[in-house]
């Protein structure tokens, strides 16, 4: 048996080991994302943080009085979950990254038929404040998994008051022509398509999304959030 790695391939494995070990221990010790106590392995939330999360089944959208979309969501907006939305308030990129892990592992999505990834747009002003837009995060990690595009075809046209510190009844008013599809849109005709956000209340923003993009002609037509209020 081999004391020492005999190949370049071997040496690289062993450096990429001590590399994670050295991480895993020293620099960013795996940690659970809600409660905060340490794992043994990297992984989002410990087992009981885990285990509260309670999966959704699809639910449906009326666009029109004869269109419906499909709306995919891992669960209700409560915690573990709600804290890796909230950290969009400060910035936290790697929030949004987890909860595209989940939305993946967790949701039907990998069996959707999707050529393209279209995430709800932030007005400039927000995005510029915040430093990214949380679902454009999202969209290009799910990306990776599916093996499908992003492509930017929504732009938000006004800045509106957040949805939820809004009536439910005065929301749909609220994104009344705040969406206009972009240039980009044109690449969407004849392609399966899924609108990506982090998070869905009474569906107002996904319907305005889905209204700007249906004249495009898409296969089809479809949303995923990580969590939806109930």
């Amino acid at each position: 048996m081999a004391l020492y790695p005999r190949t370049i391939k071997e040496c690289q494995q062993l450096i990429k080991s001590g590399a994670h070990w050295i991480l895993d221990t020293f620099i960013a010790p795996p940690f659970c994302a809600y409660c905060k106590v340490f794992l043994d392995e990297r992984q989002i939330f410990c087992r009981a943080c885990f285990e509260r999360i309670a999966p959704l089944v699809s639910n449906d959208v009326q666009i029109s009085s004869s269109q419906k979309i499909s709306v995919f969501a891992v669960s209700e907006y409560q915690e573990p979950l709600k804290s890796l939305i909230v950290a969009k308030s400060w910035s936290d990129r790697v929030a949004s990254q987890q909860l595209a892990r989940l939305m993946w592992d967790m949701t039907y999505m990998r069996y959707q038929p999707c050529d393209i990834l279209v995430p709800v747009p932030l007005h400039w002003t927000r995005k510029i404040r915040r430093g990214f837009n949380q679902a454009e995060v999202i969209a290009d990690e799910l990306a990776g998994y599916k093996g499908c595009r992003v492509i930017n075809a929504v732009q938000r046209c006004k800045r509106t008051p957040f949805q939820s510190a809004l009536p439910v009844i005065d929301r749909p008013d609220n994104v009344k022509d705040a969406f206009a599809a972009t240039k980009n849109a044109s690449e969407i005709t004849g392609k399966h398509v899924m609108i990506v956000d982090d998070l869905m209340t009474t569906g107002a923003t996904i319907r305005a999304v889905a209204k700007s993009l249906l004249p495009y002609k898409p296969a089809s037509l479809a949303a995923i959030v990580a969590c939806r209020v109930l």
